[in-house]
């Protein structure tokens, strides 16, 4: 099993134009979601190390940010979506990036699509996800902070999911149960980008 080090990841390049990206030779496995649903913990926890800045205000992530691992894969840091101080234009800017990036990108390993547990699969959840499936790009659905919910929640979260899963034939079988504060879900989410690149 690849074993995510600190010492073996470092901080890339922040993109705020598609003509900026690295070189496309590794695969790069992304991670987006709502503004506030804990995608800089996450990626600190998968990491090991504070690799991303964790902020309790919401929208903080303006460009891509990529992080490379000893030259054999990268993690992606993509703007969260649905609430950010910002100006409208700024937002249009944020969402052009990340579908002119989906549209070009050909070494995608794989999108990691974060929900927060304690309030389910929202709307624009369901926007993000359709724009997946447009472009037919494989993703994960990563459920956060179910430390803070009841079973029963979370398991009305999942139907949900199931559901989803019906019509939007993208989305991976496996739904990640996570929690950063308890390390919960860590090492299946190491386990699943070491079988895509195996």
């Amino acid at each position: 099993m690849i074993n995510i080090l600190r010492k073996k990841v470092f901080f890339l390049k922040s993109v705020s134009s598609i003509k900026n990206l690295p070189d496309n030779s590794l695969f790069e496995f992304c991670f987006w979601g709502r503004s506030n649903v804990g995608k800089s913990s996450l990626l600190n926890s998968i990491t090991n190390f504070k690799l991303a800045n964790v902020s309790k205000t919401p929208g903080r992530t303006y460009t891509i940010n990529f992080f490379e691992k000893d030259k054999s894969f990268r993690l992606v840091d993509f703007p969260g979506y649905g609430y950010a101080k910002r100006s409208k234009i700024d937002i249009y800017n944020w969402n052009k990036l990340i579908l002119n990036y989906l549209e070009i990108r050909k070494n995608i390993g794989s999108i990691f699509l974060l929900i927060d547990s304690r309030h389910g699969v929202k709307k624009i959840d369901e926007e993000a996800l359709k724009i997946l499936n447009a472009f037919n790009i494989k993703n994960n659905l990563v459920l956060t902070k179910i430390d803070k919910i009841k079973d029963a929640e979370l398991n009305i979260c999942l139907d949900k999911i199931n559901c989803l899963k019906k019509k939007l034939t993208s989305i991976s079988e496996k739904v990640f149960l996570t929690s950063s504060r308890k390390n919960l879900g860590i090492k299946e989410i190491n386990q699943e980008i070491t079988k895509i690149l195996s």
